[in-house]
């Protein structure tokens, strides 16, 4: 059954803010939801028509849609974003991706480029485990001791991750709004999703991608590497990147002027 346009806004929770001709689409990153653009969609919403959806168990909302088998790899979040603009008949925009979210957009352009005018990439990896001479980060043991510390104390893992991710203290407003996102979602998906996160490969996928792309990156992010971004520009056809004056994987919270004065330069 082909679902109605009104039904895929249900589902994502998708909304739509602010006029102009253009379409801005601004997808949150694991453990957060669209509330965490709240700032990019003050910033921008007299300028474009800025449309924000949740992907099924990827933040506390839309989590009775997730299913493990189905959202066992990336692709399946990358047809349903590209299922949402279709549906909304949303083409050419202009579209901002946080962490795994900047990755799920790229194959969903690959599955349906005339959907996008240009992709930004915030705190995105294509890669997050050290494979040969690739540093993506994690060795296989640092993701086993990740896994096992959430499945032994889910809440004390959110705590030591938010500040991790964050990096910053506990009192951190952006800390205590990221734990408190991870503490909102059921502990088995948070682990079944961050689990496919961080086992995922996507870096023989990205000579695929033709949509020109921005890779913003902060100075220091634990999550992600500066040679994991920089791998991103490499190997994504005419991409640049730009270093954040700003740490941590949430800037866009923690830094969200950083954030905006870059998507300024950036966004047509």
């Amino acid at each position: 059954m082909i679902e109605s346009g009104n039904a895929i806004l249900e589902r994502h929770n998708a909304t739509f803010v602010g006029s102009g001709d253009e379409t801005l689409v601004l997808i949150p990153g694991f453990g957060t939801e669209q509330s965490a653009w709240r700032h990019v969609v003050d910033a921008f919403k007299d300028r474009y028509r800025i449309l924000s959806f949740d992907l099924a168990g990827v933040g506390p909302a839309n989590q009775i849609h997730y299913d493990h088998a189905r959202y066992g790899t990336l692709d399946a979040y990358a047809r349903d974003v590209a299922m949402v603009l279709g549906a909304l008949r949303v083409e050419r925009c202009v579209c901002v991706g946080h962490s795994v979210a900047g990755l799920v957009a790229a194959l969903a352009s690959v599955k349906a480029p005339h959907l996008f005018r240009k992709l930004v990439l915030l705190g995105a990896s294509a890669c997050y485990r050290n494979i040969g001479t690739y540093r993506g980060g994690f060795e296989r043991a640092d993701i086993d001791g990740l896994i096992e510390s959430a499945t032994r104390d889910y809440l004390r893992w959110t705590a030591q991750f938010g500040q991790m991710v964050v990096s910053a203290p506990a009192e951190d407003p952006t800390v205590k709004e990221f734990v408190a996102a991870l503490r909102a979602m059921r502990p088995d998906m948070a682990l079944s999703l961050l689990l496919t996160i961080l086992q995922s490969d996507l870096r023989s996928r990205l000579t695929e991608v033709t949509v020109q792309a921005v890779v913003l990156q902060t100075r220091e992010d634990s999550a992600v590497t500066r040679e994991a971004a920089e791998y991103l520009r490499d190997h994504l056809a005419g991409s640049v990147l730009e270093v954040l004056d700003a740490s941590g994987h949430l800037p866009h919270l923690s830094a969200p002027g950083t954030v905006i004065d870059a998507l300024n330069r950036h966004l047509p």
